[in-house]
């Protein structure tokens, strides 16, 4: 019976880390791109995003790939990062994305995104080429039920309270900035 015991309590603690697992990574380095990539990867019907930057051209090529297996993609992003040179908002927003602009509190400083509703990613990882290269971040994979639901219930929130509305009026402020840096 101790055998049995000691087998079964075993098996239980290697059962509770995978589902109860936390994957850590640190930059600079490209462990959090990788993982992020993987993630995408691996998501057979929805990613929802809430970011600060985006910029990551590996991330975001992994984004078109998900979203030509029919992935259903939500991205909201801050407004104001989206204007910067090296954004690829706008680039997604015109290939199709759904893509929101950020268009309440001052800026929308979330770094998380939920993968098939079964998977979190957070920390402080913009999804940007600085954060791989040259930034100290972090980010976390958890995969824990209720973390998951809290995540996804708080993307929800932000995406209803980001209205599609005043997302568009930002995006048209900035195609034009755009169209003006490009004639200059």
């Amino acid at each position: 019976m101790v055998g049995y015991l000691k087998t079964a309590s075993i098996s239980f603690l290697a059962l509770s880390r995978m589902i109860l697992g936390a994957e850590v990574y640190f930059s600079p380095s490209t462990e959090c791109e990788d993982r992020i990539v993987k993630a995408i990867h691996e998501s057979k019907q929805e990613i929802v995003v809430a970011v600060y930057s985006l910029n990551n051209r590996k991330i975001a090529d992994s984004l078109r790939e998900a979203k030509k297996r029919g992935v259903k993609i939500e991205i909201l992003t801050d407004s104001i990062q989206a204007a910067q040179k090296s954004s690829l908002a706008l680039p997604l927003l015109n290939e199709g994305f759904n893509l929101k602009l950020h268009s309440k509190y001052k800026i929308e400083h979330n770094k998380f995104a939920v993968f098939d509703n079964n998977l979190v990613e957070t920390g402080s990882f913009n999804w940007t080429g600085p954060a791989s290269r040259s930034n100290s971040e972090n980010c976390i994979f958890l995969n824990e039920t209720e973390v998951v639901k809290k995540y996804r219930e708080r993307f929800t929130f932000l995406w209803e309270k980001n209205s599609k509305e005043a997302s568009l009026v930002k995006v048209k402020k900035l195609i034009k900035k755009s169209r003006q840096l490009s004639t200059e």
